[in-house]
């Protein structure tokens, strides 16, 4: 099943295009990371097809139906690029996860036990059920992540959108992160797309990629797609050069 279907998409702003006849099909299942240089329009895309900026043209569809961000069957995780919020209020993991517990866990009999199983469930998912009781502030950048994660999932979204979810997080902990997107995807058929700049990462964790900028440069997977040319051409030609020896020596 095509789980993500994004036709002719543009977006404009101050009368200058963000984004250009967006096309493309993301099938279920798929790992997809989106690529480009600074101000490629890569967040861009990611909030057009949420609904969270306006599209001048085009059209979003999602497992075959229209989406619709305030009416949508779908169920959406999304990851934003920062997260905004005073470190110093203290407010625990679990106080913010049940900010965002599926209504059905809310109902007055099941408040106090099964809302909580709910939250643990998500913690150990994630691999985050010792931080349950911290403080959202104490949180390394790559614990906050994975908090971050069991707030989008806490849903079961079918599809997952991640906007440089590694970004300041230390080498070991982007290993984590996408090792548990992975079982996520693997485990759960969850899709997932994800903005990302590490080339090396795509190459070894995303099934396709989307190269952007402004206008789709090219599509599918990554080995295959992501060609001496392409890569020059969008980010240079030093960049080029340097990535297709590496991909060769890989």
């Amino acid at each position: 099943m095509i789980a993500l279907s994004v036709e002719n998409l543009c977006v404009t702003a101050d009368n200058r295009h963000l984004l250009e006849n967006i096309t493309f099909t993301i099938e279920e299942g798929r790992i997809v990371a989106i690529i480009g240089p600074n101000g490629a329009g890569k967040t861009t895309l990611i909030k057009a097809i949420l609904g969270l900026v306006p599209y001048e043209t085009g059209a979003v569809s999602m497992f075959g139906q229209p989406f619709k961000h305030s009416n949508s069957h779908v169920k959406v995780g999304y990851v934003p690029q920062r997260l905004e919020f005073d470190r110093t209020f203290p407010l625990t993991v679990s106080e913010l996860l049940r900010f965002t517990v599926p209504p059905v866990y809310s109902f007055p009999f099941y408040k106090g036990k099964e809302e909580v199983k709910h939250i643990d469930r998500l913690l150990k998912t994630v691999g985050a059920l010792d931080l349950k009781d911290r403080t959202v502030g104490s949180l390394s950048g790559g614990e906050l992540q994975r908090i971050m994660i069991a707030k989008a999932i806490v849903n079961e979204p079918k599809i997952l959108f991640l906007d440089e979810p590694a970004s300041g997080v230390d080498i070991e902990g982007q290993e984590r992160f996408h090792d548990l997107v992975r079982r996520l995807n693997r485990e759960k058929g969850l899709t997932v797309l994800l903005i990302s700049h590490d080339l090396n990462v795509v190459y070894r964790f995303a099934d396709d990629v989307l190269c952007l900028n402004r206008r789709l440069v090219c599509s599918g997977r990554p080995e295959e797609a992501l060609t001496d040319d392409v890569i020059k051409s969008v980010y240079g030609e030093m960049m080029g050069a340097y990535i297709h020896s590496c991909h060769d020596h890989d």
